[in-house]
């Protein structure tokens, strides 16, 4: 899998589109959640409602790995911000 930078913003569209590339329904998404269609189509609107847990299980279910970079060359690097930063930004915490 290639890996590629995402900005949480985009995660509505990550989710719909992850979800459509493995060819499940927000139903069969939700099922394998514990949660009901409705609720994933909530997720899939408006993800800055989302819980951290709860992002990071929507994730496992889309089997999506998120990585961060903590090395010292990311924190010197201009663009650089902290994940609680980054979660912040996209309205998650």
């Amino acid at each position: 899998m290639t890996l590629k930078k995402i900005d949480l913003r985009d995660l509505t569209g990550l989710i719909r589109l992850r979800r459509r590339e493995l060819g499940l329904t927000q139903k069969q998404l939700g099922d394998k959640l514990g949660i009901d269609q409705r609720t994933v189509s909530a997720l899939e609107k408006n993800p800055g409602s989302i819980s951290v847990s709860r992002l990071f299980n929507v994730l496992a279910a889309l089997e999506i790995q998120l990585y961060a970079n903590s090395s010292n060359e990311a924190e010197q690097s201009p663009g650089a911000i902290s994940i609680e930063q980054f979660f912040k930004n996209a309205g998650i915490l």
